[in-house]
């Protein structure tokens, strides 16, 4: 009787575990279709966007701000989507606009046939090992057919880079504006190639400036550089001629401490003296600038104090000297290798040899009331594009529809076959 009523309870759990396990053998298969369904719905939903014939979202952010597109990457970062395997299909759209540029949309729908396949094998008791292993020989046989479908791409053959990228503006909002668009983009790429690495392009070479006013139509390739910033209404100067140019990352304005502090005055000779002071610290660096022959001067955004202040652009009027402020600090790059020069952090350091020359520099109403230099000596391999637009949406859609075809001319360089 002992023994029985030992063994009783042992009974018990083992059937109470293979009840347990009876009740969860439909869960991973639950879980599977679960992930499927959400896939193929992110798929669904950008799917009528795919395609020259494709339609245009129009999507609104909480705060208000509207974005007209039917570019698949666009449109999935500003789905608010919670369910995982949802959002790995955002995550797939990012890589395919990060390696290709274009094909954000063809990727997601592509994916979300796949897995309508899945499901139909899923429900005939094929195992999802089997099927993962069969789509990975598919994706071998697949690039073995495109490789044979491919024909060899000349670079020296304009015309027919134009018409790839053609073929990827045509299904974008601004598809009337490619006949100018891509050549832009050809010619914009070709020029950037390093002779050292041909077979390599980085696109950070490429800037894209947006300017709103125009027309997408007069959207441009600028020779030389163009800045958004306006030379400095104060300082007055809107044209040199025989330019060296400056860029510096230090503030032309009295010096502040870093801690709070207070100066109490008690008479107008101290307050006299003070500003004294202020003028004599400013002239003097201006001096140094003008010493080093300097007549175009680039100054770095300062979130600290002021760039430069009315007293100094007064200084610079006299001396002639042309001065644009606030260069973002992502721009510094891209600016010092166009015009071959070196960022300069402090006056002790400002030599002639750290300044870019140029033939010209000026603001005119042709640039879109853009700082325009051109005739760089020694100018890096880079090149700059004006993109105009009559409003705001149609800007921002025409800088993407830019970049898929820039990327696109990027792809045939890296990999110089293209499918017809």
């Amino acid at each position: 009787m002992t023994q029985g009523f030992f063994s009783n309870p042992s009974a018990g759990t083992n059937a109470k575990g293979k009840e347990s396990q009876y009740e969860d053998k439909g869960k991973p298969a639950a879980i599977r279709s679960s992930n499927i369904v959400a896939a193929k719905a992110v798929a669904d939903a950008i799917r009528t966007s795919l395609g020259p014939k494709g339609m245009d979202k129009m999507i609104q952010e909480a705060k208000g701000d509207v974005t007209i597109t039917n570019d698949g990457a666009t449109i999935l970062k500003q789905m608010k989507l919670l369910h995982p395997a949802a959002k790995m299909l955002v995550e797939l759209s990012k890589a395919q606009d990060i390696e290709a540029g274009d094909g954000t949309t063809s990727v997601v729908v592509l994916a979300g046939s796949l897995l309508d396949a899945c499901s139909k094998l899923l429900d005939k008791g094929i195992h999802p090992t089997s099927i993962s292993d069969a789509f990975q020989k598919a994706a071998l046989k697949a690039c073995d057919i495109l490789e044979g479908m491919s024909i060899p791409v000349d670079l020296g053959n304009h015309d027919e880079l134009i018409k790839v990228a053609t073929t990827s503006l045509n299904s974008k909002v601004v598809s009337q504006h490619s006949d100018s668009l891509a050549p832009i983009a050809v010619k914009s790429v070709l020029d950037v190639i390093d002779p050292a690495h041909p077979n390599s392009v980085s696109l950070d070479d490429i800037r894209v400036v947006k300017k709103l006013g125009g027309t997408v139509e007069d959207t441009k390739l600028v020779d030389g550089l163009i800045l958004t910033q306006r030379a400095e209404s104060a300082c007055g100067v809107k044209r040199v001629e025989k330019a060296k140019i400056a860029l510096i990352q230090f503030c032309i304005s009295p010096p502040k401490t870093d801690m709070e502090n207070n100066v109490v005055i008690t008479d107008y000779t101290q307050m006299d003296r003070i500003m004294k002071e202020e003028r004599q610290y400013i002239l003097n660096i201006i001096k140094a600038v003008k010493k080093a022959g300097c007549n175009v001067l680039l100054i770095q955004k300062s979130i600290l104090r002021d760039a430069v202040n009315e007293l100094a652009l007064h200084y610079f009027n006299k001396m002639k000297i042309m001065v644009v402020k606030d260069i973002e600090r992502t721009e510094v790059e891209f600016i010092c290798k166009t015009l071959h020069c070196i960022p300069i952090a402090s006056l002790d350091h400002f030599n002639p040899e750290y300044m870019g020359s140029a033939s010209l520099v000026e603001e005119s109403e042709a640039t879109a009331h853009c700082v325009h230099i051109t005739g760089i000596e020694n100018r890096g391999r880079t090149m700059s594009i004006l993109v105009r637009g009559s409003n705001k949406l149609m800007l921002d859609e025409a800088e993407r529809s830019l970049h898929d075809a820039l990327c696109v001319i990027r792809c045939l360089v890296k990999r110089r076959y293209a499918n017809v």
